[in-house]
């Protein structure tokens, strides 16, 4: 599941949170800049990342599963409207034209979200706040602000999906099935209280502490290691071949 940090000892988690920053930046260009063919190599790779980082293929499926329906409105919007050679000669759509570009846009966005989900998992959301911090400071207190910001939001993605599933199992024990407009409504009504409570009770939690936007420090600085140039390394070799050979 996407917001998820997993604590462990791997490669990937010993990389420096800022390396990992970039180099997902620069994986995300890749993704978009890759013809199909090495799209394949990058599946391949993304399998082989999230094994050497101890996440499991399970958690990759959570990971996309929220988006399977944003997937496949994509994929048919290009299948139906893109014009091109039919695939049945007795009908005018799908077009082949529209089954390939449909396949590879989808591809792309499914590569991203699973990138983006190793990353999670292996970064903290302390490491992503100092990374982003790092990245923001030309900006003064508005980069400030943003990193903390999104450093927050990303504490609480989790907590926001097991409130819903205990907002879900609380209403099937009641005999309630949630259905349409109806149903979604008794699910999003609760599980927004829920969300505006905790965010007051973290507003709470910095008034009590003194925290304001003036006094945010680091106490310790971080050093790249050898496996961050390794790691950067890597990926313009990766990417060498990939834009020119491939």
């Amino acid at each position: 599941m996407i917001g998820i940090y997993g604590h462990g000892r791997s490669y990937m988690h010993l990389l420096d949170p800022r390396t990992k920053l970039v180099l997902m930046a620069g994986m995300s260009l890749l993704i978009y800049s890759a013809r199909p063919p090495a799209l394949a190599i990058l599946l391949g790779l993304v399998l082989i990342v999230s094994r050497t980082s101890g996440m499991t293929v399970n958690r990759l499926v959570q990971g996309v599963r929220p988006v399977l329906i944003f997937f496949g409105v994509i994929f048919l919007t290009h299948l139906l409207f893109t014009p091109g050679d039919p695939l049945f000669v007795w009908l005018p759509v799908p077009t082949l034209a529209g089954f390939v570009t449909g396949g590879v846009l989808v591809l792309r966005f499914m590569l991203l979200i699973l990138y983006t989900s190793i990353m999670i998992y292996t970064t903290s959301p302390s490491g992503l706040n100092y990374a982003l911090a790092c990245f923001l400071r030309p900006f003064g207190s508005f980069g400030s602000d943003l990193a903390f910001m999104t450093g927050t939001a990303m504490t609480l993605l989790p907590g926001l999906f097991r409130e819903k599933d205990t907002i879900t199992k609380a209403q099937a024990a009641r005999g309630y099935k949630p259905r349409g407009l109806k149903g979604f409504t008794a699910l999003v009504v609760p599980l927004l209280h829920r969300s505006f409570q905790r965010v007051d009770e973290l507003s709470d939690a910095l008034e009590s502490r003194c925290f304001h936007s003036k006094r945010r420090y680091y106490y310790y600085r971080r050093s790249l290691a050898m496996r961050d140039y390794v790691a950067v390394g890597v990926y313009l070799v990766l990417a060498v071949v990939i834009l020119f050979f491939l």
